[in-house]
């Protein structure tokens, strides 16, 4: 993997105090303005050196849910702290929608630096708690909904995982490629081994992945009441819609996209856009691979997502996209729980700043490295 350094300015406590003293000094503004104009070279041949901004650059923020309780228990972000990160960039930055972002990244002469917002999954709480925040600062939002959750109203597997980690008993046993025990005496250790688990579900095969959940689910049944009422509605769905929320496919249960055989993730596209288009009554043009991380998005994807009738598909691989990106492969930064504004705001302009990107930089790192992981 590449370095942290060299994709997100200084980590820890002294990435706090630098962002704490820039922002409150208001060299974060001047900061910004600098961005607009100047960046670090990332090409690999001349890194670090300062040039002048040659094209637009856009950064898609990715979310989950808002809120701090209940599922999913790995997003415990406030309402509080997302309304000054979206009064931050309707502030400071141009906010587009994923279809305006589209169409200027396929003009060369596109200019200036624009945010995108984004929710995953289709949590209950990107209607209760995201919305009306959205709304209040007019910020346009596109939600990849898990369709198969939304239609069974259920959680999709990995957070019946967390759940499970959290009933089961403070010692466990588990295979993960090769036998662990687990010593679960807290949340914290709870939510980490649960977090563990996950990371390997997420590097085997999908017929794989299936049996170990099934026997998971044998080992510590959860009752009907746990897994429902944390996913949105089919009604609150289209209440959004009509406030102008657009809406993207994310597969039908949430799968990771390269650990799937070619027919069985078009089956999990086509039939996630198929459904929702059947329930909103309006066509699905765009998608967001599950998971998303370097190693998870199929890149032979690209011919059956045009084929299917898509226009972009987001990864969470970290970068900045610009004029001649490949629209389905368009990167986006993940946002934390951390809650400091002024972190947020750093991140993003040192982003902006010096456009590294997270894919590019292990290839320059590693020639033909576990990239090829990612096709069948």
């Amino acid at each position: 993997m590449p370095s942290k350094a060299r994709l997100q300015p200084k980590s820890g406590s002294w990435e706090q105090v630098i962002a704490n003293s820039a922002y409150q000094t208001g060299l974060l503004r001047a900061f910004h303005s600098f961005s607009g104009r100047y960046e670090l070279a990332a090409d690999g041949r001349r890194q670090g050196r300062l040039r002048r901004v040659r094209k637009a650059k856009y950064v898609v923020l990715g979310y989950h849910r808002v809120g701090t309780e209940g599922v999913p228990l790995y997003c415990t972000l406030a309402q509080e702290v997302f309304a000054k990160q979206m009064q931050y960039i309707a502030q400071y930055y141009r906010v587009l929608s994923v279809e305006q972002m589209a169409a200027e990244l396929r003009d060369p002469d596109a200019q200036g630096q624009g945010i995108v917002v984004t929710f995953d999954d289709g949590y209950l709480g990107t209607f209760t708690e995201a919305l009306p925040v959205l709304q209040k600062y007019n910020i346009p939002v596109t939600v990849y909904l898990t369709a198969g959750a939304i239609e069974s109203g259920e959680i999709s597997w990995y957070d019946r995982i967390f759940l499970r980690f959290q009933r089961a008993d403070s010692e466990l046993e588990l295979t993960l490629g090769t036998p662990r025990t687990y010593r679960l005496n807290s949340y914290a250790a709870r939510l980490a081994a649960a977090t563990e688990a996950i990371t390997y579900l997420r590097s085997i095969s999908d017929e794989e992945r299936q049996v170990w959940c099934r026997e998971l689910e044998r080992r510590i049944p959860l009752g009907t009441e746990e897994v429902r009422g944390a996913m949105m509605s089919w009604n609150q769905v289209r209440s959004m819609q009509r406030a102008g929320v657009s809406f993207g496919a994310h597969t039908m249960t949430h799968p990771v996209a390269s650990r799937l055989r070619p027919e069985a993730l078009t089956r999990e596209v086509a039939d996630s856009k198929r459904l929702i288009e059947q329930r909103l009554g309006s066509q699905v043009e765009d998608f967001a691979f599950p998971f998303g991380k370097l190693g998870e998005c199929d890149t032979g994807a690209a011919p059956m997502l045009g084929d299917l009738g898509f226009r972009t598909a987001l990864t969470a691989i970290i970068g900045v996209n610009a004029p001649g990106a490949d629209l389905f492969r368009l990167r986006r930064l993940l946002v934390s729980n951390d809650t400091s504004i002024a972190k947020f705001a750093l991140r993003l302009h040192w982003l902006f700043f010096h456009p590294v990107d997270e894919e590019l930089e292990l290839q320059q790192s590693s020639p033909g490295s576990g990239l090829a992981q990612e096709t069948k």
